[in-house]
């Protein structure tokens, strides 16, 4: 799927970012296990939002340069980002915990799941008083994954899987969220969530 842009006479294509990244095995297996659709309506709608967003920023000033610049910036999934670096604490986890055969399904078959199916099965298969400490070292060591999808969840509703950077950058959703650690996350206060965030961008 490509994103045709034009100004003059001059067009540019860009490949759409939201729908290379949905390719991906683990959210083909998200939507299955979930009974969940991912529409190509909901992508072009995520497109145009970022668009939306990088042409009312730049105001008068805006060339189709800037724009693929901006663009490469601003649909980077935040979500994925820290999906990928989630699973690499887990295996850090796992074998530090004496327990590598879990490491290594995670190392071998991750790319596969997103992180927030993995911790639903884990939740279900480890002894608890593991899960626990899972939990708690995640607070210390791990980036904050587990707030983040659930603020996700339960704040953004977005029918796609994705969080771009160009919604971390409004606001009110980076008040919504600091408020979501206050009440619901209180223990991640120290670690500074938003922080760690904006140090990926």
């Amino acid at each position: 799927m490509q994103i045709r842009l034009t100004a003059g006479a001059r067009t540019l294509y860009l490949k759409s970012n939201c729908f290379n990244q949905l390719q991906q095995v683990k959210y083909q297996l998200e939507v299955f296990y979930n009974k969940t659709k991912i529409s190509i309506d909901d992508i072009i709608c995520c497109e145009e939002n970022i668009m939306k967003y990088i042409i009312d920023k730049k105001k008068e000033h805006v060339s189709l340069d800037d724009i693929r610049q901006e663009y490469s910036f601003f649909s980077h999934d935040i979500l994925n980002e820290l999906d990928e670096r989630f699973k690499k604490f887990l295996i850090d986890f796992f074998y530090h915990e004496d327990l590598p055969a879990y490491s290594l399904l995670i190392k071998n078959a991750g790319n596969n799941h997103t992180s927030e199916f993995i911790l639903i099965n884990l939740k279900n298969s480890l002894q608890l008083a593991v899960y626990d400490k899972l939990l708690k070292t995640a607070v210390e060591k791990a980036p904050p994954y587990i707030p983040f999808i659930k603020f996700f969840r339960q704040s953004i509703h977005n029918p796609l899987p994705l969080f771009p950077v160009y919604q971390w950058q409004q606001e009110p959703v980076l008040n919504d969220f600091n408020q979501f650690i206050e009440n619901q996350f209180p223990e991640y206060k120290n670690s500074d969530p938003a922080g760690y965030i904006n140090g990926l961008l």
